[in-house]
Parts: structure tokens; sequence; C-alpha cells
């Protein structure tokens, strides 16, 4: 089989899937490239640096214009890698960088197909459909997908870091929580968030264990006020084991992304979910609507969030462990764990 290049820049959303799809079919003795640009190259350092393709681009695709000057100096930039990189198939993650990426290797009659990580199928991805091969979804039911190309549509899952498949359970009888903030956490996540967590530490039986994970600027603020109230924490600006630490949970507050939602529906975790409310068509709503529907979470607005309101969702879980159980298991039942070998079956056709 010739090479699998995968095509993705910009946000966590788009590349961590295309990191660990990479991996999977390294194992698999299958050739692959990853194309992505400056921002996305942060996420493949630890990957093998002669597979990993840099882009520049003279802007940062914020605004319609910069999009345009874009489109032709990365059309430029990548005709050349395309010819000399003979390929099986083409796969883009999403994201604008996608668009002149899969449309110039459509031009030179290559293979493209596209994967969509949200509930809501993004503007770049619903261009690339008419041309795509294969349409591959994350989630059930994904908004703004035509109709006319629901026949290339599979629904497949999201690729998961394989650190997911290697966690051990909890070894501890504390109640813990994990808080999933980062860059988007924002006020909301450095405020209301730990002042919902030490009223809960007052009225339930359990010790506290808190990771949260917050904006750098935030962690000592964050620590301070868990070390006041004698609640044992680990706050950071990045977890490199946040899969042993979602597995260890009794549950999660978190903003809804894609990688997330996924993340907590392989942990089989409860959640509280706190949708970031500037993400493009509100995706992370649907995200987060998507567990709801099924009884799995809870959602708080970001404009409606307080510290009393994340504590009654929080003291619902707690006070009810038949409603946990109910979670886990629903939240196993709709765990996709075949997803790089559906992808697979598909494009080597």
């Amino acid at each position: 089989m010739d090479k699998v290049i995968l095509v993705g820049g910009g946000t966590g959303g788009h590349c961590i899937p295309i990191a660990a799809l990479y991996k999977k079919f390294l194992r698999l003795k299958i050739n692959c490239l990853i194309i992505t640009d400056e921002r996305g190259s942060i996420f493949f350092k630890d990957l093998k640096q002669t597979d990993v393709i840099i882009l520049k681009t003279p802007t940062k695709f914020i605004s319609k214009l910069e999009q345009l000057i874009n489109f032709p100096i990365i059309y430029l930039q990548i005709l050349p890698i395309l010819l000399k990189n003979k390929s099986t198939h083409i796969l883009g993650f999403g994201g604008y960088l996608t668009l002149p990426v899969l449309l110039c290797a459509k031009s030179i009659k290559r293979k493209i197909s596209i994967h969509e990580a949200n509930a809501v199928m993004g503007k770049a991805n619903r261009v690339l459909s008419k041309y795509a091969s294969f349409i591959f979804l994350t989630f059930s039911g994904t908004k703004m997908v035509d109709k006319k190309f629901n026949f290339k549509a599979h629904k497949v899952g999201l690729p998961l870091r394989e650190e997911f498949k290697n966690f051990k359970t909890k070894e501890n009888n504390k109640y813990i929580v994990s808080i999933i903030g980062g860059s988007q956490g924002s006020y909301s996540f450095s405020k209301e968030v730990p002042e919902a967590i030490i009223k809960l530490s007052k009225q339930i039986d359990h010790n506290l264990l808190v990771y949260h994970q917050c904006r750098k600027e935030d962690i000592s603020t964050i620590k301070n006020k868990y070390d006041k109230f004698g609640i044992l924490s680990v706050v950071s600006n990045y977890f490199i084991d946040m899969p042993q630490k979602m597995s260890e949970s009794d549950v999660i507050i978190s903003r809804s992304g894609s990688s997330t939602v996924n993340e907590i529906i392989y942990t089989n975790k409860p959640s509280i979910l706190i949708p970031f409310p500037f993400a493009i068509d509100d995706h992370q709503f649907y995200n987060a609507s998507f567990l709801e529907k099924k009884l799995c979470a809870k959602i708080i607005k970001d404009s409606e969030i307080s510290s009393d309101l994340i504590l009654n969702d929080l003291l619902g879980f707690y006070k009810d462990p038949d409603k946990v159980k109910f979670i886990s298991q629903k939240l196993r039942d709709l765990t996709y764990k075949n997803t790089t070998n559906d992808i697979l079956k598909l494009i080597q056709k």
C-alpha cells in the first residue's frame, strides 16, 4: 500500500486524532505522512520528524482575507510535495488548512476523504464533502452534513491516544474530580469551579482529590484556594498523564471539544460539560448535547455558570450511585473501538 497522508493543523481537536491514527498506522506497517502548519506542529513533536511536513503561512487564518491570502501560498507549497509523495489516500481532519491541500490533491486526481471530529460539520469539510470518496463521522446525527452525500458517510468514531488503553484503575478510596479547562478554561474554571469543589468538600463523607488543569497564570491562585480548605489537589496547566487521571476520576468537569468528549466516553465517566461559548458553529454545545441526550452528562452554559449549579450536579452524581452505574454502562455501549480498522478498510478499497 502507498502512503496515507493525514492533513490538519491549528488546534488539538484537529491534530490529536491525526497523531493517534499515525501511530496506529505505523504499527500496522502502513507508511504515513502528516501535513500540518506551524501551530499544529506542536502536537507532533514526539513523532518521527521526517514524516511531518510543516507548511508555512504568512497569517493565522483568522479572517476571510487572511484565508484568501494563504490559499494560493499553501497550494503552491503542497503541489510539489504531493507530486513527490505517491499516496493511496489523503485524509483531512478539518480546519482551513485542509481546504487548499485536499483541493490540490483532487486536482491531480488523488483520492481524498475527510474526517469530522465534532457533532457539527465544519466549513472546510462542508466544501470538501462534494469531492471526498468517504466522509468519516465521529457522532451519529452530525449536523450540517448534506443529505445528498449520506451514501458516503460512515460513523467510525474518533482516533484516541493509545494511552487510553493502558490506564490503571483507582487504587484509593478518595472521591476524585478532574477539571479539564486548559487554555479555554477562562474565568469560570478559575473561580466558580474551585468554589463548587470547596462547597462539595463540606457536604460529602469522602476525602476529596482534585486534578485541576488550568491556565498557567491561574495555577497559584487555584492551588491556594484548595490548600486553604485542606483539599488535596494537583493543579497544572498540562498533565502528561491525563488519560490516567481521567480513568481514576469519579466525575469530570470539562469543556466539550470532541477529543475530550470521546475520552469521557472511553473512560465511562459521568461529566459536567461547560461548552466553550465561542466555538465555531457552537460545535462544543452539540458535542455536549450528544452525551446529555443519552443521560450521561450535565450541561451548564458558560453564561449561566455558578458554583451552586456545579455543586448541584456534583451532588446529583455523588448521591446516586445507581445513576453513575447506568452512565458507565451506557458509555461502555457507546464506546467505539474499531476506528482505525474501519477507516483502513474503506480507504484500501
